[in-house]
C-alpha cells in the first residue's frame, strides 16, 4: 500500500470511529485493513465499503444473491439514467415503447429491492406488495 493509499486508509478508518463504527477483529479479505461494524449492524471495509463475512454456505449462497441484485439493480438505475438524459434532450417525445421499458427498469429495481428486503428479514415476507 503506498502512502497516500495508507493516509486514505487511515482517514477512513479515523471517520468511521468518530462515527460511532467498532472496529472488529476481523480483516477484509481483499486489502486485509480491519473491518467496521456500523450502528445499523451493516459491516464495512473502510476502503471496498460493505463486506459480507459468511461463515456458513447458507450465509455464502445469500451473500451471492445480494451481490447479483445489487448489480441488477445498479444496471437498471444505468439504464433509468441513460433515459431521463434522452428525455431532457428531447431524443423520446411520448414513445409508448421507450415508457414501457422505462415502467420495465423501473418494475425491475422495485422487485429487487423486495426481494433483498425479504433477504435481510431473514426470509419474513416482506411488507408492502405481495
Amino acid at each position: 500500500m503506498s502512502g497516500v493509499d495508507r493516509q486514505l486508509a487511515l482517514k477512513k478508518m479515523s471517520e468511521l470511529l468518530r462515527a460511532g463504527a467498532t472496529m472488529l477483529s476481523e480483516t477484509c479479505p481483499i486489502c486485509g485493513l480491519p473491518l467496521f461494524k456500523l450502528k445499523s449492524g451493516e459491516v464495512v471495509c473502510p476502503i471496498h465499503g460493505r463486506i459480507f463475512i459468511a461463515r456458513t454456505e447458507e450465509e455464502v449462497a445469500e451473500a451471492s444473491t445480494l451481490s447479483v441484485l445489487t448489480e441488477l439493480e445498479k444496471a437498471a438505475s444505468a439504464e433509468i439514467s441513460k433515459f431521463v438524459k434522452a428525455l431532457r434532450s428531447g431524443d423520446i417525445g411520448n414513445d409508448p415503447t421507450a415508457l414501457r421499458t422505462l415502467a420495465a427498469w423501473l418494475d425491475i429495481i422495485e422487485r429487487v429491492e423486495r426481494i433483498k428486503q425479504y433477504l435481510q428479514q431473514g426470509g419474513e415476507k416482506p411488507r408492502g406488495k405481495s
